[in-house]
C-alpha cells in the first residue's frame, strides 16, 4: 500500500502544472524515456506519415500515433507521437534515430510535470551534442525567454533508440511560464521547416504570409493575422521620423538586441539574419511583439557548399550585409543608439557569460554526463570518436540532405578554442565600428613551474583563478617528443607531471590551452 501511495503521489507531482517543466529540464542528470505503442512497424508508420506531410501538408496535417510513456519511472497512457524536423530528417544514416515530438494530452486531458508536449531532438550537425544546450543557456542567461534542455534516453518498444535532448515545447505553457497565465493569450507564430521568412511586406491578405512559411499556432480558430500585418507594414513603410517611438511600443527591440548578440557570437546562421528562420513572435497581450528563439543545433560551426564559399566566417558582428533584405534588422540599426545599445550587448557577452570561465565547468560537466549514454547509442549519427574530441579538436563532416539535394560541408572546432577566437573576432569586429572592448590577451606566456632542476616529477602552477582545461607536451631542443598529456581540467593550485625515464637533460614544456592560449617553460632534469 505504501508503495502505491508513493507511486501516486510521484504521478501526481509530475503531471501537476505547479510545477512547470522542473522535474523534465532537471539537466544535472541523464533520464530515460520508454515509448511503448501497439503499431506493427512504428517506424515505417511514423515516416510515411511525415513523408505524406512533407510532401502536401495541407492534404495529410501531422499527426500523432498512439503510445504510452514512461518517464524516469513514471507512466503516462494515451499519449501522442510523430517524426518531426527538415534537415535533421533528411540525413539518411540516421536508421530510427529520427527527431520526435511527444504529446501527452494528444487524446487525454493530462500533462507530464505541468508540460503538454515535448521534443525530442537527435543533434544533427553536433558531434559534441551540446550546442543546443549551450546556446539555450546562453539565451536563458542573458535574461532572455528561451527553451529549457535536458538529456534523456529514448527506448521504443524496448529497443535503445539512443541519446536525445529534450528541447521545452513553445506553446501556451511555455508563454505561460515565461510571461504568466494572464499573458499568454496573444498569437504566436512560427517559422514552418525549411523556408525563409524574412518580414518583408507582402501585402494585407495573411493567406500571402502563411503561403511564406509563416504559422499561426494559437487562436487559430479566431485567426486574426491583423496586428502582426500592421507591424509587418510599418516595419516597411512607414519612413516617419518617430518610427523609432512606434517601433519601442510594438517591439521589444531591447531584447531582441540581445538574442542577437548570442547569434552572432556563436555563429547561429539558421536564423533570421542568416536563413530568415527558426524564431518565434508573440504578440503579447500588452500589444509589444516578442522575439523568442528556437533551433540551436546550427551554431558553433562554419558551413560551406560544396563548390561554394563560406557563408560564416565572411560574416558581419553589426549584419550589415543584410540590411536590404531584413527589414528588422534595417530598421534597428537605423537608430543609433540601438546599434550602441547591441555592441554594449556583445561587449557584456564576451567579457563575462560567453567565455571559459563562465561555460568551461558546464560544458565539462555535461560532456560527461552524456558520455555513457551516447557511447551505447547504436543509431548515432555522429562518431563517437568525434564526440570524445569536441571539446578541443577540430571535426569536419561531409552531409546530404535528401530532401534538398544539397551537400553541405560542416565544420565544427573545438567548443573551446571556438569560444576563445569567436571573442577575440567580436573585438576585432567592435573596433571596426570604433568600439572599444577588451578581454583577457590570448598570447604567449610563461610558466611556472617548480622543483626545477628536477628528476622524477615537475609541479606547473596553475594561473590564478579562470577555468584551466589544457594537455602539456615536453620536448627536448632537437624537437623530440618525450611526454603528452590529454586534455585535461587542472584542478587545484598546480598539475603535477610526472617525468621518470626520462633522461637528463634540458627541455621545453609547451601547455596548450584549450582557448588557444600557450604557456611555455624550460625544464631541467637532473
Amino acid at each position: 500500500m505504501k508503495k502505491i501511495i508513493l507511486y501516486l503521489f510521484t504521478f501526481y507531482s509530475l503531471c501537476s502544472s505547479a510545477q512547470t517543466g522542473n522535474v523534465v529540464f532537471n539537466d544535472t542528470i541523464v533520464h530515460t524515456l520508454l515509448i511503448q505503442t501497439n503499431l506493427t512497424d512504428w517506424f515505417g508508420t511514423l515516416e510515411y506519415d511525415y513523408q505524406q506531410n512533407f510532401a502536401n501538408p495541407e492534404l495529410y496535417p501531422e499527426i500523432y500515433r498512439q503510445c504510452d510513456v514512461t518517464f524516469d519511472g513514471t507512466a503516462l497512457i494515451n499519449c501522442g507521437f510523430r517524426e518531426k524536423g527538415n534537415a535533421s530528417n533528411s540525413i539518411t544514416t540516421y536508421g530510427k534515430k529520427k527527431p520526435l515530438k511527444i504529446s501527452f494530452d494528444e487524446f487525454t486531458s493530462q500533462n507530464l510535470d505541468g508540460l503538454k508536449k515535448i521534443n525530442l531532438n537527435n543533434f544533427t550537425n553536433d558531434p559534441s551534442l551540446l550546442r543546443d544546450a549551450l546556446c539555450n543557456k546562453l539565451m536563458r542567461d542573458s535574461g532572455i525567454p528561451a527553451c529549457r534542455t535536458a538529456f534523456t534516453k529514448v527506448f521504443i518498444n524496448g529497443e535503445y533508440i539512443g541519446l536525445y535532448i529534450i528541447i521545452e515545447n513553445v506553446d501556451k505553457t511555455f508563454l505561460k511560464f515565461q510571461y504568466g497565465s494572464a499573458n499568454n493569450d496573444g498569437n504566436l507564430y512560427k517559422t514552418d521547416r525549411g523556408v525563409s521568412v524574412f518580414l518583408n511586406w507582402l501585402g494585407s491578405d495573411p493567406a500571402l504570409y502563411r503561403e511564406q512559411g509563416l504559422k499561426l499556432t494559437t487562436n487559430e480558430s479566431i485567426n486574426d493575422w491583423s496586428r502582426l500585418i500592421s507591424f509587418i507594414d510599418n516595419l516597411n513603410n512607414n519612413p516617419s521620423a518617430d518610427f523609432k517611438q512606434y517601433l519601442e511600443d510594438n517591439f521589444d527591440v531591447h531584447s531582441y538586441l540581445k538574442i542577437l548578440a548570442v547569434e552572432k557570437c556563436v555563429r547561429s546562421w539558421d536564423s533570421y539574419w542568416g536563413g530568415g528562420n527558426n524564431f518565434y513572435m508573440y504578440d503579447h497581450p500588452d500589444g509589444k511583439i516578442r522575439w523568442i528563439p528556437w533551433d540551436m543545433n546550427e551554431t558553433f560551426q562554419d558551413l560551406k557548399i560544396l563548390g561554394g564559399a563560406t557563408s560564416l566566417l565572411d560574416g558581419y558582428l553589426v549584419p550589415a550585409n543584410v540590411f536590404d533584405e531584413r527589414p528588422l534588422i534595417n530598421r534597428i540599426f537605423e537608430v543609433p543608439e540601438w546599434k550602441t545599445e547591441y555592441l554594449n550587448n556583445c561587449c557584456e557577452l564576451i567579457q563575462n557569460k560567453f567565455s571559459l570561465d563562465y561555460l568551461g565547468q558546464y560544458i565539462l560537466d555535461k560532456h560527461n554526463l552524456i558520455d555513457s549514454a551516447y557511447k551505447a547509442d547504436t543509431y548515432k549519427y555522429n562518431t563517437y570518436e568525434s564526440f570524445a574530441k569536441s571539446l578541443t579538436e577540430y571535426n569536419q563532416d561531409a552531409v546530404s540532405l535528401t530532401q534538398s539535394g544539397y551537400v553541405l560541408r560542416l565544420n565544427y572546432p573545438g567548443l573551446y578554442p571556438f569560444i576563445q577566437s569567436q571573442r577575440e573576432w567580436a573585438v576585432t569586429q567592435m573596433n571596426g565600428w570604433d568600439y572599444n572592448c577588451d578581454i583577457e590577451d590570448n598570447g604567449i606566456y610563461n610558466l611556472f613551474v617548480y622543483p626545477n632542476p628536477t628528476s622524477n616529477y615537475i609541479n606547473i602552477q596553475n594561473e590564478v583563478g579562470g577555468f584551466e582545461y589544457a594537455q602539456f607536451r615536453l620536448y627536448d631542443f632537437t624537437g623530440k617528443l618525450y611526454r603528452a598529456t590529454e586534455f585535461n581540467v587542472m584542478p587545484g593550485a598546480y598539475y603535477t607531471l610526472q617525468l621518470e625515464a626520462i633522461p637528463a637533460g634540458i627541455y621545453l614544456l609547451i601547455k596548450n590551452s584549450a582557448d588557444g592560449k600557450v604557456g611555455r617553460a624550460k625544464v631541467v632534469i637532473k
